[in-house]
């Protein structure tokens, strides 16, 4: 498998939320919605993932930040997991939550790491990845799990 370079990709920066919806219907599966980028990098250097279209959600701060509402709280999908961690409303009215994100990663991939990229990324198992017949796969054996794994952290 080739893992010098990605394959190409249109790039966009949507300047605000509706340009980025505008997009995404677009490229529907054809497209990769990128935030922090961590997971979504390795997918492509080994080219696990292939999109046309990259649509860089990165500058759009209405997707950012905590916000308490009149049903609850609103937390951006672009919100660090560092800021879910230390944010003193989640910490007094959602204490579990901000205890979980303190958990995930190390504290570098938590100033980076959104809390949406960390809800929707993919597996990050080595025998999903590269394409093994696994239960996650639809096969009927998590390799990961067995005593001989060699990444049973990702099981």
């Amino acid at each position: 498998m080739m893992k010098d370079m990605m394959s190409g990709f249109e790039l966009y920066q949507p300047a605000d939320v509706d340009d980025a919806i505008q997009l995404i219907d677009r490229y529907g599966n054809r497209g990769w919605k990128l935030a922090g980028g961590y997971d979504s990098l390795d997918w492509f250097k080994n080219r696990g993932k292939g999109p046309e279209a990259v649509i860089d959600l990165e500058g759009l701060d209405a997707l950012k930040g905590i916000r308490e509402t009149t049903d609850g709280v609103e937390i951006g999908a672009l919100t660090t997991l560092t800021e879910v961690e230390r944010s003193p409303l989640l910490r007094d009215r959602y204490g579990l939550l901000a205890d979980a994100a303190r958990t995930v990663a190390s504290p570098q991939i938590r100033n980076a790491g959104t809390l949406g990229g960390n809800l929707s990324q993919d597996t990050r198992c080595w025998y999903y990845r590269y394409g093994v017949d696994c239960y996650r796969a639809g096969g009927n054996t998590c390799y990961a799990a067995a005593p001989e794994a060699m990444n049973r952290e990702h099981a």
